[in-house]
């Protein structure tokens, strides 16, 4: 591997660690308000778009990264979701 790859491993690693986070906040703090669904929506809508297009020039990093985010993404929309409901 060489270091632009890890360079990109990296940004992988530091950015699903920052949405999951996000979501597990929400989860612990039950969080009813402050995230719009939209963020959600929004991040899940650019990673699928994102996937596609790693996919299609061949660079899995990315894939591997997006879909991760996507992971993320849904999770945190769930939970909010899951939190509003249950005001």
């Amino acid at each position: 591997m060489d270091k632009a790859e890890w360079v990109g491993w990296a940004a992988v690693a530091v950015l699903f660690a920052t949405m999951a986070a996000q979501a597990w906040k929400e989860w612990r703090d039950r969080v009813k308000h402050g995230v719009s669904r939209w963020f959600f929506v929004g991040q899940a809508t650019a990673s699928l778009l994102f996937i596609a297009y790693s996919a299609m020039v061949g660079n899995r990093i990315f894939v591997v990264g997006n879909a991760l985010v996507l992971a993320a993404a849904l999770a945190g929309g769930g939970i909010l979701a899951w939190n509003r409901a249950k005001r």
